[in-house]
């Protein structure tokens, strides 16, 4: 009977300690995914300032390539308003001018990929916990790709009209130029039809950056509203 209790205690005791061994495993696991989960939200936290930041200067950006898109625009339709005359005055040609000088600007979409870039190629993007966001991070970066073909496309179509608006300058003593007036008037029609392609692509430039812009700003709402509950978990 004694040898039979003493035998008893071992085994209980072997139980005990496999019982001990068991739940210290299981929360050395536990705290160690505590701190991974701990050191993932610090970066995460991280990488969300840098994305808003990258953001707020793309916002900036694209706000002052719309505003400069938008004057180039009014100076090419007031252009071709002042083609589709049948007679110009002197005051017209100034203007003419303006619209020349304009037909060199392109849109140039300027946003700033620096973080979303790192997160993708470094594979951080599972790092960002919200859905919703990296949709919106993924819209932004398929827009910007998609404007950014498509205005290869407008830049050939402004390419081929560059030397008909070169034809319509000539220069001056020194390294000033003026416009050639007697040109225009002889037939205006072929200033027009380069005018009208240099708008209507200018004009889709617009239209394109005020979307990118758009997403940009949807983007960086979200971006704040899970910056603000990530700061507070």
């Amino acid at each position: 009977m004694i040898f039979s209790r003493a035998k008893n205690k071992e085994y209980g005791f072997l139980i005990l300690e496999f019982l001990v061994l068991v739940v210290s495993f299981f929360i050395s696991l536990q705290v160690n995914e505590w701190q991974n989960d701990r050191e993932d939200r610090e970066l995460e936290s991280q990488y969300l300032s840098r994305l808003e930041n990258d953001f707020e200067k793309s916002i900036v950006a694209l706000n002052e390539s719309i505003d400069r898109i938008g004057v180039s625009v009014e100076k090419l339709e007031y252009g071709l308003t002042v083609l589709a005359k049948r007679e110009r005055s002197e005051e017209d040609y100034p203007a003419l001018f303006f619209a020349l000088q304009s037909s060199s600007l392109r849109g140039s979409f300027p946003v700033y990929f620096g973080t979303f870039e790192e997160l993708k190629d470094t594979g951080s993007m599972r790092l960002i916990e919200s859905t919703q966001l990296r949709e919106s991070l993924g819209n932004v970066w398929q827009k910007h790709v998609a404007i950014s073909r498509i205005s290869e496309v407008r830049n050939m179509l402004r390419g081929n009209t560059f030397p008909v608006m070169t034809s319509y300058v000539k220069p001056l003593e020194g390294n000033t130029i003026t416009f050639d007036a007697e040109k225009v008037e002889e037939d205006p029609r072929e200033l027009y039809v380069a005018l009208s392609i240099i708008r209507t692509n200018l004009q889709n430039d617009l239209t394109d950056s005020e979307a990118m812009l758009s997403l940009i700003e949807e983007a960086l709402g979200i971006l704040r509203q899970d910056a603000a509950y990530t700061s507070s978990i």
